[in-house]
């Protein structure tokens, strides 16, 4: 059935590279013709004397966030230098299951959302309704959103930001995916950056699959209006959400 409703179909995928990418593959095995062309690449932060800082303060904290799987797999090489053994009482969060699984493979115990993996959902978990008096170290990269952060501070948390990354987009890349958007069936866009950094479609019928209420929302402003919403960025759902949209327009 997946190979049938995806067989040929000529998928666009922008986000920045990641190792052993389950996404692209389970496209693959689906029979899409993939296109790959990360627009944006993940580049470390180059003034490291305040996340060392942090770091090695991080016992002072009661909770610590770490916002997606790089801003995971950065802070965990920062805290291998430092810490042996990572504090016991401090309570770790991470925003989604592919972060959490990073943490996890290191051998923290790890809280995350199951069903809205997102800034939202981590939010609804009872761990972070009440927390006069706590200390929270965000890990992340710069310039994200501020959503987070203010309700935790709302909460009563003291909030400290740990910026391990930026995103930067690839000039020569964006206008290759810019121009790849002209001949393909379905636009795949991870996040509200990479897809800001798209623009405005080329074509407003051509459908873009998007992990949440929020970029489908930033979607609609730029003009797209076939606009597909997965459940969660996890490969898994985008690939439901692909699929159901081919599986539908096959019916249709």
């Amino acid at each position: 059935m997946a190979a049938s409703s995806l067989a040929n179909k000529r998928i666009l995928v922008v986000r920045p590279l990641r190792e052993q990418d389950a996404f692209l593959a389970l496209l693959e095995q689906s029979g899409a013709a993939v296109t790959y062309t990360p627009i944006m690449h993940i580049e470390p932060v180059t003034e490291t004397q305040p996340i060392e800082n942090l770091i090695l303060e991080f016992a002072q904290f009661d909770m610590a966030i770490f916002i997606s799987a790089n801003a995971a797999e950065i802070a965990l090489q920062w805290l291998d230098q430092y810490w042996p053994m990572l504090p016991v009482d401090l309570e770790l969060f991470a925003v989604g299951q592919q972060t959490a699984q990073i943490l996890r493979q290191y051998g923290c115990q790890v809280t995350c959302p199951h069903i809205q993996q997102n800034t939202e959902g981590l939010l609804e978990l009872s761990q972070l309704n009440s927390l006069a008096g706590k200390s929270v170290v965000i890990f992340r990269g710069g310039g994200g959103r501020q959503t987070l952060g203010d309700i935790l501070q709302q909460r009563g948390a003291n909030v400290t930001y740990c910026e391990l990354y930026n995103r930067v987009i690839q000039p020569d890349n964006l206008l290759l995916a810019q121009r790849q958007t002209q001949d393909i069936d379905c636009l795949i866009v991870h996040s509200g950056e990479l897809l800001r950094a798209m623009a405005e479609p080329a074509d407003v019928s051509m459908p873009v699959v998007v992990p949440s209420e929020r970029v489908a929302d930033m979607a609609q402003q730029l003009g797209y209006q076939v606009i597909v919403v997965a459940d969660n960025a996890l490969p898994e759902s985008m690939h439901r959400a692909v699929l159901g949209y081919f599986k539908a327009a096959e019916k249709a």
